[in-house]
Formats: C-alpha cells, sequence, structure tokens
C-alpha cells in the first residue's frame, strides 16, 4: 500500500524504470490474502522482488524524498 503523499514519487519511479521494471499496487482493504502472504504488518510497504523472490522492502511512512532515495537504491540494486 502507498502512503497517498508518496504516491506521486512511486509514479515517477514507475515512468521512470518503465520496460526493466513492474510496479504493482495492491489494495490491502480488498486482498488481505496478499498482505498476509508477504508478512506485510505494516504499510505503506515497497517489496521489491528479482526472479520471484524478495530481495529488499522499505516499510513505514516515511518523507517523499526518503522514500524515492530508498526506493532508486532498492530497484537499482536488484537489477544488477
Amino acid at each position: 500500500m502507498v502512503c497517498v503523499r508518496q504516491l506521486p514519487v512511486v509514479e515517477a519511479l514507475a515512468r521512470e524504470f518503465s520496460g526493466r521494471v513492474r510496479f504493482v499496487k495492491v489494495k490491502t482493504t480488498e486482498d488481505d490474502g496478499t498482505l498476509e502472504a508477504f508478512t506485510a504488518s505494516s504499510y505503506p510497504a515497497y517489496i521489491v522482488f528479482r526472479d520471484g523472490r524478495e530481495v529488499d522492502r522499505l516499510t513505514l511512512n516515511f518523507a517523499p524524498w526518503l522514500v524515492e532515495e530508498r526506493l532508486r537504491r532498492m530497484i537499482e540494486g536488484a537489477l544488477h
């Protein structure tokens, strides 16, 4: 789940990494099974996968600039 004030940051990253990374937004209010499957006990939760396995995770609500910096490092790390 994405915090509303962080949504523009996540959308910008999705555009930047388009074609190399797939971003998926899950509405936990509509899909409790997904929340349990990935043990995301708090949200927002940003989980990065590579080849179907989790490689990094960021949870809690941070300032948008911090989320952008951390997500960018997580994504770039998963791509290499």
